[in-house]
């Protein structure tokens, strides 16, 4: 099963229609915070509140997809600081019983394994920390594997020029 996921919006508007419009046709789109917009703008995501977050989104969220349980989560309670604390996601994975995370927060594209967790953080769509460019995932998810594919965005692919 193909997913898409993104974080980190920050109230760009743009960027969530786009994805709306190009993957309408998949079971999942899942935000892992800081979409800085209301619910019913992020219609057809399944997301969770990150820490710039003012409406009433849920804190974490657990999706079942192919036999994986997977953990969604801005990240910011469990570390406050922009670096992220990939042990502490993998204990509150555990805690539980998922063996994915998908996390926000940070604006840094992260793809790896950790105590055992699979972790993935798409980056930000609206601006990466490290100056890389904004992006977002496509993950494939069966049974036996998790895969991911980073997937740069820019305005011109929102609007229609690309």
């Amino acid at each position: 099963m193909k997913i898409i996921l993104v974080s980190d919006n920050h109230g760009d508007t743009y960027s969530i229609n786009y994805l709306k419009k190009k993957y309408k046709d998949l079971a999942y789109r899942v935000h892992c915070g800081d979409n800085a917009l209301l619910p019913e703008q992020m219609e057809g995501f399944e997301t969770v509140a990150g820490n710039m977050d003012w409406f009433p989104y849920p804190e974490e969220i657990i999706l079942e997809i192919e036999g994986h349980r997977i953990l969604v989560l801005h990240g910011h309670r469990l570390f406050p600081s922009y670096r992220p604390d990939h042990d502490i996601l993998a204990v509150r994975a555990k805690q539980l019983d998922c063996d994915t995370v998908f996390y926000g927060h940070t604006h840094l594209y992260y793809d790896g394994t950790v105590n055992g967790v699979r972790m993935l953080n798409p980056g930000s769509i609206y601006r990466n920390r490290d100056e890389s460019p904004r992006c977002f995932m496509e993950v494939e998810i069966t049974k036996d594997a998790i895969t991911a594919k980073r997937i740069p965005f820019n305005m011109a692919m929102a609007l229609g020029e690309e």
